[in-house]
């Protein structure tokens, strides 16, 4: 006969009396029987009951903020921007945002050379549905912006999609136009990479995008006529225009990216370079020494044979010595030549001596050849860039008139 479910937990209260308090385990009313589980420290079983454990294992945002930081930023300043949804968590508190102008988009660079198109598309929709927007004392919460990362080389028509893909069910007929320096407008072709067109709408400081509607929210035939006819006869074609305003960044907002990469580059390679000159000064200084060494070999040489020579043995048996003594340099001068591959001259020599110093120099104290190159040829690139980025925004020009 089977023991019933009650004397099954009564058993189970005897056997763990310590563990009667912890009703998940088994409960003594249950019709089946729970198989014992490990018991975790109190420590570890408070964090896991408030799930900060498992939160805290699942939380990258300390590499973020350490792949993306300012040099002088703050992990307590980011932390709480990007809590409050505030800042661009880099510890300045601006960011594109934040300084976004009522009813403007705007146009803004970010680390990894894509564009960020800001627009206000949560204030527009077909004109013949009314829409107004919330005043300041309402309940309705104002639509938020709409951000889209644009890559330079993407054309406008995939630009065009993307915003109508956020205006759906509306379907207008999207245009970009931009003014010359007469003021005179001037629409784009749809073919035109982004990055072309940024690089002229630079130089006006803005653009227009343009949603053109039709009565029943579709874009209206214009077989045998123009779209300008089109635009000038509103009134009797049910055409209507809405536009945004969008602003490019400025020279030193488009380029912050690239000039605090630098900075950091420039900083790396200033710390590493006081070490460095340190390390090439002592091994010009050591190849310095051993030439004037060599030189006092060849003074004490030539003492030497001049003494052993007209004071001590004679020229009969000194003859024979220098003469093997000579043919022995050339001989080692042919060996240096078979195993270094260059001839044997004082600046070869000196050369090869200040390298190999140097090399054990650096070995020494910590100096990595490769990186150093590389942080030179990181900042040729980026000083490149922003000089390319320069011509666009006319700054070298401007640069030349002060």
């Amino acid at each position: 006969m089977l023991p019933s479910p009650q004397r099954l937990g009564l058993c189970w209260k005897r056997t763990f009396p310590l563990l009667e308090h912890h009703s998940w385990l088994c409960h003594p009313h249950s019709q089946t029987t729970t198989r014992p589980s490990r018991v975790l420290p109190p420590r570890l079983h408070k964090r896991w009951k408030n799930g900060s454990a498992e939160k805290s294992d699942l939380d990258a945002s300390h590499s973020l903020f350490v792949a993306e930081r300012a040099p002088d930023a703050k992990w307590q300043n980011w932390k709480e921007g990007r809590d409050n949804g505030v800042g661009d968590w880099n510890g300045n508190g601006k960011d594109d945002l934040g300084e976004l102008s009522e009813g403007k988009g705007k146009l803004a660079s970010t680390s990894s050379h894509l564009f960020k198109l800001i627009l206000p598309l949560g204030q527009l929709s077909h004109p013949g549905n009314h829409h107004k927007k919330p005043t300041e004392n309402s309940d309705i919460p104002v639509p938020p912006p709409t951000v889209f990362l644009l890559h330079p080389s993407q054309p406008l028509s995939h630009v065009s999609r993307l915003i109508l893909a956020s205006l759906m069910p509306a379907t207008p007929v999207i245009s970009f136009r931009s003014l010359s320096q007469q003021g005179q407008a001037f629409q784009w072709s749809d073919s035109t990479d982004v990055g072309d067109f940024v690089r002229d709408a630079a130089r006006a400081a803005e653009f227009r995008i343009v949603m053109t509607y039709t009565q029943d929210g579709q874009p209206k035939s214009t077989q045998g006529q123009s779209m300008v006819v089109d635009e000038l006869d509103k009134d009797k074609t049910g055409i209507q225009e809405t536009e945004i305003r969008v602003e490019v960044p400025t020279f030193a907002h488009r380029t912050r990216f690239l000039r605090r990469k630098l900075a950091l580059i420039e900083a790396r390679i200033k710390k590493m370079e006081v070490t460095k000159k340190e390390c090439d000064d002592e091994a010009h200084r050591g190849a310095k020494r051993l030439a004037v060494g060599g030189f006092g070999m060849l003074v004490v040489y030539w003492g030497a044979v001049a003494r052993l020579t007209f004071w001590d043995y004679g020229w009969d048996i000194m003859e024979p010595i220098t003469y093997l003594s000579g043919l022995t340099t050339v001989i080692l001068g042919y060996l240096w030549f078979l195993y270094q591959g260059r001839e044997v001259s004082y600046s070869s020599v000196l050369s090869r001596s200040i390298s190999n110093r140097r090399d054990a120099l650096y070995q020494a104290r910590g100096i990595d050849v490769e990186l150093w190159s590389e942080l030179l040829t990181e900042r040729r690139n980026l000083r490149k860039e922003i000089g390319r980025i320069a011509e666009d925004y006319d700054e070298e020009k401007n640069n030349k008139d002060k």
